[in-house]
């Protein structure tokens, strides 16, 4: 089984409504679907997605493609266990425990991918240390065994191919189920990945493996390279 692991398009950031796609993301969103539906020779028996908005938006965009250059493309699956960490309830969490934090400032539509990076490292790890734990209605711990039941769901897939559309968190999950990494390699992974980037998953004799990580073919053009973004 192979599972192709997507993080959705780019969702407004710093906005009223973090899980509305961005018009950026949309164009993101675009411009994956046709790759993979036209470029990527991925076939997939299962298309399944994280219940948020921006999940559904990315997949439907990939479904529709996939409808139209193939014919045929299998109906959506919407997986509660492929949901990520809840974003607003993690900036709310960590402003109510943590309201000096001088990252807070950042939490805007301008702001730089280098100030986004900063804000959500300090947040992961206010989480991970249980600092957040009052406020969050899931603690870091909790949300590590929703991602390993999903993966093992996922191991016993006998499709050949499957695709999931989810978040940077879930993801990073899974990639260090894979490389046997710690948590603060988890995070850096997390914080690094590009949105709708491609990760690429085995299951191969019982072991869960990784093939490929953070990759975007689908903006390798001029025309489309420019669509790149991590938040």
């Amino acid at each position: 089984m192979r599972a192709l692991l997507i993080r959705h398009a780019q969702a407004e950031w710093g906005g009223a409504d973090y899980d509305q796609l961005s018009a950026l993301g949309m164009q993101q969103a675009a411009a994956l679907a046709q790759w993979l539906a036209r470029e990527s020779g991925w076939r997939p028996r299962r298309l399944i997605g994280g219940p948020r908005r921006r999940h559904q938006l990315t997949l439907q965009t990939i479904r529709a493609a996939l409808l139209t250059a193939c014919g045929a493309a299998p109906a959506i699956e919407i997986a509660r266990d492929w949901d990520d960490a809840d974003a607003a309830a993690l900036l709310a969490a960590f402003r109510r425990a943590q309201p000096q934090a001088p990252e807070l400032a950042w939490v805007a539509p301008g702001a730089s991918p280098a100030q986004a990076r900063a804000l959500l490292t300090a947040v992961f790890a206010a989480w991970r240390d249980g600092a957040l734990d009052t406020y969050m209605p899931e603690t870091w711990d909790a949300f590590a065994a929703r991602i390993a039941r999903a993966r093992q769901a996922l191991m016993q897939e006998d499709a050949d191919e499957v695709i999931v559309v989810s978040s940077a968190g879930a993801i990073a999950r899974c990639a260090q189920a894979a490389l046997h990494l710690d948590d603060a390699a988890m995070v850096a992974l997390n914080i690094g990945l590009d949105n709708t980037a491609l990760s690429e998953f085995c299951a191969d004799a019982g072991a869960w493996r990784l093939l490929r990580w953070n990759c975007l073919p689908h903006f390798a053009n001029g025309a489309t390279h420019a669509l790149a973004s991590t938040h």
